[in-house]
C-alpha cells in the first residue's frame, strides 16, 4: 500500500489493519476475537499492526498465519504459521509469560523475508502461507499440546492457590 508523499498510513486514513487487510483480501471477520482477526480460505488470520519495529501479542500456540502491518514503512508482511513457531522458539520466554508459544513479541526486522511487494499480492501471499504451514501438522499438534498443557497447568494452579488462600481464611469458597 505504498503512500503517496504527503499522506499518511493507513492509522491514519480511517482503516485499522484488520478492516484493510479484509477488504484488500475479502477475507471474513471472525466470531470470536480470540480466534484470529480475518477467515481466509476456511483458516483463521492474525492481524497485527504495528506503529514501531515490535508487534506485540502474536500467540503462535494458535498455529494460525500472522499478517502485519508496519505503519512507518508503509508495509505488509504474511509469515506462515510454521515461522511463527520458530520465531518464538528462539525466546526464552513469552511477553508476560513464561511460555513464549503462550504469547511473545516479534520483530518486525526479522521478518524481511515474508514482507509484501505489493497489496495486490496479498490474499495470494497469505493463501500461500496457509497452504504452506499445512506441511506440518506434527507442529500444529505440538502447539495444540502446548495449548492444552497450559490451559490445564493454569486450572491446577488456580485450584491449589485458592485451596491455600482458602486455609489460610483469605477467601472462602
Amino acid at each position: 500500500m505504498a503512500a503517496s508523499k504527503g499522506t499518511q498510513g493507513i492509522s491514519h486514513g480511517g482503516h485499522s489493519a484488520e478492516e484493510k487487510f479484509r477488504e484488500l483480501t475479502g477475507a471474513n471477520k471472525t466470531a470470536r476475537a480470540g480466534d484470529g482477526d480475518a477467515i481466509l480460505g476456511g483458516v483463521n488470520i492474525e492481524v497485527k499492526q504495528a506503529s514501531a519495529a515490535t508487534l506485540n501479542q502474536v500467540r503462535p500456540v494458535k498455529y494460525i498465519p500472522l499478517v502485519a502491518y508496519h505503519e512507518p514503512t508503509d508495509s505488509w508482511y504474511v509469515v506462515p504459521a510454521h515461522s511463527v513457531v520458530a520465531l518464538a522458539s528462539s525466546k526464552t520466554r513469552g511477553q508476560h509469560t513464561e511460555n513464549p508459544f503462550e504469547s511473545v513479541t516479534l520483530n518486525v526486522n526479522m521478518l524481511e523475508e515474508y514482507r509484501v511487494s505489493a497489496e495486490s499480492d496479498l490474499k495470494s501471499r497469505t493463501l500461500k502461507a496457509i497452504k504452506d504451514a499445512e506441511k506440518y501438522p506434527e507442529l500444529k499438534e505440538s502447539m495444540n499440546k502446548v495449548l492444552r498443557d497450559s490451559k490445564s497447568l493454569a486450572a491446577k494452579s488456580v485450584q491449589d492457590v485458592r485451596t491455600i488462600l482458602t486455609k489460610l481464611g483469605l477467601v472462602s469458597i
